[in-house]
Parts: C-alpha cells; structure tokens; sequence
C-alpha cells in the first residue's frame, strides 16, 4: 500500500475521518471545566495538571488529523462542485492550522502552573496573550474559517452527491457546535457535537474505506435516473 499513492492517500482519509472524530469526543470527555477569565482557567488546570495534557494532546492529534480529512473532502467533490469545495476547502484548511497552532499553545498554559511558577505573573502574562491584538486576531479567525469552510464543504458533497444529505448536514452541524461550545464555555455541547462528528464523520470513513481504488479515483459520482437513485444512495 506503501508504494501506491492512490490507495494510501484514500486509506489515510478514511482513518482519519474516523479517528478525528473519536479523539475529539475523548477530549471532551476527559476535558476540565471550560473557563473564560484567565484566573479561573489556570486554577482549573492547577488542579489536575495531568488531565488537562491529556486533553490537550487529544485535541492536538484530533485537530492535526484534520488536515487529510480537508483534504480527502476536496478531493471528493473535485469535479461536480469544485468551485465549493476549492472555497469551503480553503478556508477549512487555514482553520484546522490555526487549530494546530492553538492547541500547541496550550501546552505552554500547561506548564503555567508548574510547581514554582508565579502564579500572579502567569495570569498576567496569560491575559497578555489572550488580549495581543496580533494574537487575538490570528486566533479568533480560526473558529469562524474552520465553521464557514466545513458548512461551504458540506454543501458541496451534498451537491456532488458524494455522501448522503444526513452526513453532509451532520458534518456542517457538527463543526458549529463544536466551535460554539468551546466559546461558550460548555462541555456538554462540545460532548454532544463530538458526537454528532463522530455519526457523520465516521460513516463518510466508513464509505471511503469501503470503496474500491477505482471508484475512489472516478472524478464524480455518475449522474443517476431517478429509479435508480434510492437504491444507489448508500454507495454514492
């Protein structure tokens, strides 16, 4: 498998859309209380700075995996909704990077309240950080490119009919709340859309890896008569 690129590029697709989506609802398990001041958060994490790495590297491996996943999406529709999945691709691509990068940091919070360290000048340099406007800008566009561009990729693959509408609906779904439930602070929606992800993601893998090299390497799915349609619509 190795020495062909075709069959390890869709083999790696398929695993991460499973794999993604099953390291992010254990982050969210395992994940401390989501907290907005600076104070609050680092005291969460002084409490068990064990449990807080191991979130972190969930999510770090999670959001990495992402990127084939982008990648494999695209490719998916890159005949019958191009344009969409160019755009939607993008900006999903340049969000999972900014993910990257956010969760490495992490691991710098992580180590802020190693035994030693002032805990006084670790909150301001924290709020430092959290408030630098270079920062707070490469930062805050993530979230929003990350949503918009998986909803855009969600649109296309139901278009292109590359995947069923429930699974296109619950990726876009998904992504938002997710998001949403980081930023709100709630660890229950982040449970719930890593599981909604989990569904959709999951079942996409599923087909992906159930496809033959020869349909995974077609340009499109074959326009259907409508007799034909419902009884296609699980291998499309």
């Amino acid at each position: 498998m190795l020495s062909d690129s075709h069959r390890f590029f869709k083999t790696v697709v398929g695993v991460c859309l499973i794999a993604s989506p099953l390291l992010l609802l254990a982050a969210a398990l395992v994940s401390p209380e989501i907290k907005s001041s600076e104070a609050d958060e680092l005291a969460v994490i002084a409490q068990d700075p064990g449990r807080y790495y191991l979130f972190t590297l969930l999510i770090f491996v999670s959001t990495a995996l992402w990127v084939p996943i982008v990648l494999g999406l695209s490719y998916m529709v890159r005949v019958r909704a191009a344009a969409l999945g160019n755009i939607g691709g993008s900006l999903a691509f340049l969000g999972t990077l900014v993910g990257v990068g956010d969760a490495t940091s992490q691991l710098f919070i992580w180590q802020m309240v190693s035994p030693g360290a002032d805990r006084a000048q670790m909150v301001a340099l924290l709020t430092r950080f959290d408030n630098a406007g270079g920062a707070a800008i490469i930062f805050r566009i993530g979230g929003p490119a990350l949503v918009l561009g998986m909803v855009i990729l969600s649109i296309a693959l139901y278009r292109a009919r590359a995947v069923p509408a429930w699974a296109a609906a619950g990726i876009a779904v998904g992504t938002f709340l997710n998001i949403a439930g980081f930023v709100a602070g709630s660890t229950l929606l982040v449970i719930i859309s890593s599981a909604v992800l989990l569904v959709s993601l999951g079942w996409v893998g599923r087909l992906v890896l159930a496809r033959s090299d020869q349909d995974w390497e077609r340009p499109s799915v074959q326009p259907r008569s409508r007799s034909a349609a419902p009884a296609q619509e699980g291998h499309a």
